[in-house]
Formats: structure tokens, C-alpha cells, sequence
């Protein structure tokens, strides 16, 4: 008997136990401890999330682009606003600010983060020039000397905004030698490793940026002129080279691993590549019969030969959809200057604009018409507001009684959107009367 009485007690005295640390931990106000002064203790496994967002060595540098363990580069993040660079938000991203989820996500490198322009005039900006009429959210998540390998990393963190597509752009000019270095230096993408006989000792030696002895300046006949460099971009294009071929190979499984992950998680994506500038303007040094120099001939063949079999590849992914560039910016290269006089490689304005004109269409058909009338606005946790939208602002109702008098019963007999169908439109102000 006393062996029972002494069984139930210490049973009793575990439940409470059990119980008193479930309330603690699931309700810790029902015990007197106010959960916004609960320490959580920080472990060296995960860094305190305030002092590695704000650390005093990212914003005491000089530099622009800085070391990252995973993406090996990052740019600097809050960097300033100085024309051609930035401004970059806390991530370091090309934009004024992070937003809470986005329509569009751009993805790529120095091509797509807008070197060469103005925030307002990188393409990533100008698609919403093209699609103001859906006023859509566009967040660009790209970095110079990125290439495919860190595409995939990238991306695997936008689908957190729950974009309603994600563009990644690959550029001709030097992801495949980009990505070939990267999976042979880490063994974090030793997976992608695709030719075991290769080492990263393999890969040809490129002098970037190309010395003026590897410069060719061109002079058209409407007196625009630039500089190419074809011996700096035929290295990451040869077509002989087992580590370029194996570099095209790596870029070919990332897009097939970001359509696999885009598949699950349900997440548009759109394929794209950005060619050299020395490709898009071959066929007007073709048709001004402009004698090129040894090597250039050799880079244009093989560099529409990769493109065209990456663009093959990346149409036939599943659920994935492939914009072409090369066609519309050789047509635009024909009649106006798309890029700097002398030898870099990034558009200017009026190349930006030819990409962001190209991929709107595409982009278009992922963007739900605007709600417009009164709609009851959820804001999650079950908090639902009446609000009127127009096609360029959104008004609040003092009150919910104030809408019934338009005729509606109750506020179920409206349409009920969410906060992302009008993010991008901003707040008027308050219906107070009829």
C-alpha cells in the first residue's frame, strides 16, 4: 500500500513538473514572466541575429565587395547611393529597402545588379516602368562577381519573400569560368564537381581587367564608338576547353536544381541570359563589313554555340520559362549605343532598358490584375480591414459601419484580398464620411 501511495505522489510530482515547463516555456505570462524580457541564450552555434546584421567591419570598409563564407562575395550593405553603385539595403542588395515579400525577384550578377547606371535605371528598375500599370514590388538580389553556383544559394532564400516569379540571368561574359572556380575551390559544392578529373588548377589564367594590348577599339559609321575585349571572354567560351564545357555543364544543373526547388515550392521562374557586348554587336560589325582581329570571330562562334545549348536546356525545364536577349539587343546595337565608349562591359541605360523591355511581357502574365472598388484587406491573425482601392491609391474607412451604408449587408458580401495584391500602391488617406 505504501508502495503505491509513494508510485502515485512521485507521478503526480513529474506531471506537475512536466506541465509547470510546458507553461513556461508555450506561456510564460501565466507564470509571471513577461515574454518580451525572457532572455534566450546564445549559442556559438547561432550568432545573436542583431549583431550579425549590424557589424561595424561591413560598414567600416572601404570596400564594395566583401568576403562571405558561403557566397565567397556579398556586397557591402547600406553602401551609398553614388550614381553607378548602389544604394544597397541591409542585405546588401541594389534596392532602397527589403521588403516583406515581392512580385518580382531578380537574380544574376554586376549585368543585372546595374553597373553603369542609376538605381532608377538598372533593368530590375525598369521592368516596373513596364508594368506600372500592375504597380508590382521588384526586389533585385544580385552581386557583381557572382555567378550561377551563388544563383542557387541566393535563391534559395528569396522564395522567403514568396515572390510571385523569380527572374535569374546568367551572363555569357564569365559565369561558366566563375562557376568552374567556385565548385572546384569549395567543398561545399564539391556535388557539382562535374568532371572528377579536373582541378581548379585547370582553369586558364585571365587578366582581368584585359590590358590595352587585348583591347580591340571599334569606330561604326555613325561615329559611336567602344572597346571590346575578345581574348578576356573567349577564355570563359572556348569551345575545346574541358573546364569552360564543364562550366556550362555547372551552370546547366544549377538551373535545373532552382527548378526543382521552384517546382516544390511552387515559385514561377524565368530563365534568361545576358550575352558580351562584343556578341550583341557582331552582326552590325558584319554588316559594316568592320575587319575584326584574330579571336573575335573565334568568341562570337562559340559563345552562340554555348548560348544556344544553355537556352535549350533551360526552355525545357519543367514549369520554367526561357526569355531570349540576344535577338532584341542585336536589333537595338543596330541604331543606337548600348554600351560605354571605352572597354566595360555592362550596358548603359539604353541597354538596361532593352532587357527590362524584352522580359516585361513574360513577367506580365505572373502579376493578378488590381483589385479595385471596396475589398476587405486581410492582415493575417485573422485582423481583416475595408478598404477602397483606385489604380494608384488605397483609402481606409473610419469605420466598418460607414461601408454597410453602400448598399451590402454584411462586409462577407465583399471581396477579400491580401496585403501583397496592393503593396505596391500607396496609402491616401481615411474615408471619414460618404
Amino acid at each position: 500500500m505504501k508502495r503505491e501511495w509513494l508510485l502515485t505522489i512521485g507521478s503526480v510530482t513529474i506531471t506537475l513538473l512536466i506541465a509547470l515547463l510546458l507553461m513556461r516555456w508555450l506561456a510564460p505570462g501565466l507564470l509571471g514572466i513577461s515574454p518580451d524580457l525572457q532572455l534566450v541564450r546564445v549559442e556559438k552555434k547561432v550568432p545573436p541575429f542583431y549583431d550579425n546584421i549590424f557589424r561595424e567591419k561591413d560598414y567600416g570598409t572601404r570596400r564594395f565587395i566583401i568576403n562571405d563564407p558561403v557566397t565567397i562575395a556579398r556586397a557591402r550593405p547600406l553602401f551609398p547611393d553614388v550614381f553607378s553603385m548602389g544604394p544597397n539595403d541591409i542585405l546588401g542588395f541594389r534596392n532602397m529597402g527589403v521588403p516583406n515579400f515581392a512580385d518580382i525577384i531578380t537574380i544574376g550578377d554586376s549585368q543585372t545588379y546595374g553597373n553603369n547606371a542609376t538605381l532608377a535605371d538598372n533593368w530590375p528598375s525598369r521592368l516596373k516602368v513596364y508594368l506600372k500599370d500592375k504597380t508590382p514590388t521588384v526586389y533585385n538580389m544580385s552581386c557583381g562577381a557572382w555567378n550561377g553556383v551563388q544563383y542557387l544559394e541566393i535563391f534559395k532564400k528569396a522564395i522567403f519573400l514568396k515572390p510571385r516569379v523569380v527572374v535569374v540571368a546568367f551572363y555569357t561574359g564569365n559565369d561558366a569560368l566563375g562557376a568552374f572556380m567556385m565548385v572546384y575551390s569549395s567543398k561545399r559544392w564539391k556535388s557539382l564537381r562535374l568532371n572528377p578529373r579536373l582541378t581548379k588548377g585547370d582553369a586558364p589564367k585571365v587578366a582581368f581587367p584585359a590590358p590595352p594590348s587585348e583591347s580591340w577599339p571599334v569606330r561604326f559609321r555613325d561615329g559611336t564608338i567602344t572597346v571590346f575585349t575578345p581574348k578576356l571572354r573567349l577564355a570563359s567560351n572556348r569551345l575545346d576547353d574541358p573546364v569552360v564545357q564543364t562550366g556550362y555543364g555547372i551552370l546547366k544543373e544549377v538551373g535545373r536544381q532552382i527548378s526543382a526547388v521552384a517546382k516544390k515550392k511552387e515559385t514561377p521562374i524565368v530563365f534568361t541570359i545576358i550575352p558580351t557586348k562584343e556578341l550583341v554587336y557582331a552582326g552590325r560589325i558584319r554588316h559594316e563589313g568592320i575587319k575584326p582581329p584574330m579571336g573575335y570571330q573565334a568568341l562570337v562562334t562559340s559563345e552562340k554555340k554555348y548560348l544556344s545549348s544553355l537556352a535549350a536546356y533551360l526552355s525545357n525545364l519543367p514549369d520554367a520559362r526561357y526569355v531570349d536577349l540576344l535577338g532584341p539587343l542585336q536589333k537595338a546595337s543596330e541604331a543606337s549605343s548600348l554600351y560605354t565608349p571605352d572597354a566595360n562591359g555592362h550596358p548603359v541605360p539604353a541597354g538596361y532598358d532593352i532587357i527590362a523591355k524584352t522580359l516585361a511581357p513574360a513577367l506580365r502574365d505572373y502579376l493578378p490584375p488590381l483589385p479595385e472598388g471596396i475589398v476587405i484587406l486581410d492582415e493575417g491573425q485573422g485582423h481583416k480591414t475595408p478598404v477602397f482601392v483606385t489604380k494608384d491609391r488605397v483609402w481606409k474607412f473610419a469605420s466598418k459601419e460607414l461601408i454597410l451604408k453602400k448598399g451590402r449587408k454584411s462586409l462577407n458580401e465583399y471581396r477579400v484580398i491580401k496585403y501583397r495584391d496592393i503593396a505596391g500602391l500607396p496609402w491616401k488617406g481615411i474615408i471619414a464620411n460618404e
